[in-house]
């Protein structure tokens, strides 16, 4: 009865320091260098890809098209890519400032 009692009272304290184990690793130099590395190359890409689909570019590939689909489907795949890009630039912030608060702690690589 008393060993149980006491298991289940460690059980929180395990399960704290393996979260806090997952939270430094996700705040970790490597890992927000590394998201803010993926994060900038997506928004740079999504935001070309956008202004092709925007512009209409003839050379793309018809595969992205929806059969049956109406002729302003440049324009809704421009304004998803676009979308998709500030939801990548909100995760560069989001990783620089995991950069930032790595550096005042004293975090390195």
């Amino acid at each position: 009865s008393t060993r149980s009692r006491e298991s289940a009272r460690r059980a929180p304290v395990h399960r704290r320091s393996r979260m806090s184990g997952v939270v430094s690793c996700l705040t970790s130099p490597a890992c927000s260098y590394c998201c803010g590395g993926l994060s900038a190359f997506a928004v740079v890409f999504l935001l070309g890809l956008s202004s092709l689909f925007r512009a209409n570019y003839p050379y793309l590939p018809s595969e992205w098209k929806v059969e049956g689909g109406g002729e302003n489907q440049h324009e809704i795949a421009a304004r998803n890519c676009f979308l998709t890009a500030l939801i990548y630039g909100g995760f560069l912030g989001l990783s620089l400032m995991c950069c930032v608060n790595n550096k005042a702690r004293g975090r390195t690589l």
